[in-house]
């Protein structure tokens, strides 16, 4: 049986994505943080900014798991505001989580499928990074490195039958998009050519798709509606 370990898969794009490799007859680990996974994916808590966190969630996986065929990174967090209102922390807790974080535990996944050759690992950006969104300039530093790494990632390790891609969802109907205010949504949805926001399953199914694409690595694919 094919295997799956979903990093953040308590809600969202993360928790759609496990549910989703289920239904595929996938077997799958998610992590969370206290909060939780879907029904039939083995609950791992695990905190992206925390080496020991990871190597003890990928320990655990594997234990159940095997071997790992497919990684997802879908772990992230905002911290939006007008960048002169920035500290330095609203920078660092960006990065650390959605990029460095992406990296260490992207780090275990190659080091587990090296043992067997071979292994899909799909990391999440946005394509916020290609137009500009005020307030999300942490944000999309944190997801232009995803993209940046990804693709020297997958040259690195191509020749190992290990292939690494990105997708990049548009605004997404999820927790993260529902804290923001309701002007700012409205606004950001008048952009998107279909007209509306994506739902989480929809990006799931690309990533699904992209985990079982067995000539397409370095690649980054975009998930939103148009935009």
């Amino acid at each position: 049986m094919a295997t799956a370990f979903v990093i953040g898969a308590s809600r969202g794009i993360g928790a759609a994505t496990a549910q989703l490799f289920r239904s595929h007859g996938y077997q799958v680990a998610g992590t969370h943080r206290g909060s939780g996974v879907p029904e039939g994916v083995l609950a791992i808590e695990a905190d992206v900014t925390d080496d020991d966190s990871l190597k003890a969630a990928f320990a655990e996986a594997a234990a159940v798991l095997g071997q790992i065929d497919t990684l997802v990174i879908a772990a992230g967090i905002v911290r939006d505001k007008a960048f002169l209102r920035m500290r330095r922390s609203d920078l660092s807790e960006v990065i650390e989580a959605n990029a460095i974080g992406a990296m260490m535990a992207t780090n275990l996944g190659v080091r587990s499928m090296l043992k067997h050759r071979s292994g899909s690992i799909v990391l999440l950006s946005s394509v916020s990074i290609r137009y500009g969104i005020p307030g999300q300039t942490n944000y999309a530093a944190s997801k232009g490195a995803i993209e940046a790494f990804a693709r020297a990632l997958a040259k690195e390790h191509a020749q190992h039958g290990i292939r690494v891609n990105v997708v990049a969802p548009g605004a997404t109907d999820t927790d993260m998009m529902a804290s923001m205010p309701e002007a700012e949504r409205a606004a950001m949805t008048a952009q998107i050519p279909m007209g509306r926001l994506g739902r989480p399953e929809e990006v799931a199914g690309v990533i699904v798709a992209i985990s079982e694409a067995t000539y397409v690595t370095g690649a980054v694919v975009p998930v939103a509606g148009g935009l």
